[in-house]
């Protein structure tokens, strides 16, 4: 029973914790649009998305390859002043200006990066099982961000306001993490010694298993006297078609979801319909609707041709830049529910990589951590590369699209 309290603590705090920590990444992503209007510069509304993940890339690699060692109470208190930073700086920037507010974003970008690797890190001291907990908090963040600042625009609150708003939740994420998380007193998450003879036969199993696979060549070693570089390379050659895939199907879909999304609907000042003034944000919320659907598929569908996913977004993209140019939908509501669809090709190449990596037996178990850092990298980096193409569409052939008198919001 011990064990059972225990175990629906933990998954209830990690879970929690994921939202909080991906909350105000997906809230600055649904006010990006709003954002870049307000300082009367739409055709570098693809900066706040840079600044939103570029720096996150940076946080990943020096919390994977530099600071490892580091004590990771240490490292979520810095999280914590990361968090308050970017909020209180987003919040300010009505005051200041454009250069001012993307700085802030780069703060709640680092502390959504920074913080994901350190929890995901930290996970080893607890049964695997709970990883679900991180990941449906993590996924159910997008949702609650874009319908939470949905819902506080229709409220008629300021940018500000809405993010000085966000400021209690950080004490809500330091309380999680020192006060809501209790680590078992082994990596089996507290198994009971009556429950013994039943482990030992489980490891038999495994060993028999283990050996079968060894006979059929189906399990993967790291050779003895590799250095450092050489392992670095052997893993990347392991994972790099399902993470290119990966990077690739964000690439599409940040493209889709921001830089043609932003473009998609003709602005008409004089139009007073909620739905397509606050279009940029619903689509958000539409995108993040479809992620968190299909993110949760996997028990039920297991997709092993993920490069079916990758054409069909990279069509997607396509579709939604012809739209941007050319406004061939008119009907807002076929573009929230083509949104949605965008939305579910993104998470079902999300969830089945990672399954995939997770459980591809040619990848020693010592590496799969760092394969695992290597997809995550790599998203990064499609979503960074998605950001400087949306900014190079929005100067060049989008450019026509974007009103050249736009309008400020309130502060």
């Amino acid at each position: 029973m011990g064990k059972d309290y225990t175990f629906i603590r933990n998954w209830i705090s990690f879970h929690f914790m994921g939202n909080i920590n991906n909350f105000s990444y997906c809230v600055v992503n649904a006010a990006g649009s709003n954002l870049a209007n307000f300082f009367n510069n739409q055709k570098n509304i693809a900066l706040i998305l840079w600044a939103n993940i570029a720096f996150g890339l940076v946080s990943r690699l020096i919390n994977t390859f530099l600071i490892e060692n580091v004590n990771p109470k240490l490292k979520i208190v810095a999280n914590c002043i990361f968090m308050i930073i970017g909020l209180v700086g987003v919040a300010l920037s009505v005051y200041v200006n454009f250069g001012f507010c993307i700085a802030a974003i780069a703060f709640v970008g680092i502390a959504s990066s920074f913080g994901e690797s350190v929890i995901l890190s930290y996970m080893k001291k607890f049964p695997a099982e709970l990883v679900n907990g991180w990941s449906s908090g993590t996924g159910i963040a997008g949702v609650c961000g874009s319908l939470f600042y949905i819902a506080m625009i229709a409220a008629g609150l300021s940018n500000s306001t809405i993010f000085y708003m966000m400021l209690p939740t950080v004490v809500v994420y330091f309380l999680l993490f020192f006060f809501g998380l209790k680590v078992p007193n082994n990596l089996a998450g507290g198994v009971s010694t009556s429950n013994n003879s039943q482990t030992e036969k489980q490891s038999l199993v495994k060993k028999d298993q283990l050996i079968e696979d060894i006979d059929n060549n189906e399990c993967g070693f790291a050779p003895p006297g590799e250095t450092k570089k050489q392992r670095y390379i052997r893993c990347a050659r392991l994972v790099w078609y399902n993470a290119i895939n990966l990077a690739l199907v964000y690439f599409f879909e940040y493209v889709a979801s921001v830089g043609g999304a932003d473009l998609a609907l003709k602005k008409d000042p004089k139009n007073d319909n909620f739905f397509i003034a606050n279009a940029f944000a619903i689509f958000s919320f539409c995108y993040q609707l479809g992620v968190l659907v299909s993110r949760s598929s996997l028990q039920f569908i297991k997709i092993k041709h993920i490069g079916i996913i990758t054409i069909l977004q990279g069509i997607n993209m396509v579709f939604w830049i012809v739209q941007a140019r050319y406004k061939m939908v008119t009907s807002v509501w076929v573009l929230f529910i083509l949104m949605v669809y965008c939305g579910l090709l993104g998470g079902a190449s999300y969830v089945n990589v990672f399954y995939l990596i997770l459980h591809d037996k040619k990848i020693p178990d010592e590496d799969r951590e760092l394969c695992v850092n290597y997809a995550a990298l790599l998203v990064t980096v499609g979503i960074t590369l998605a950001a400087c193409f949306i900014l190079i569409m929005d100067h060049t052939f989008l450019a026509s699209e974007i009103p050249s008198d736009s309008s400020s919001s309130s502060t």
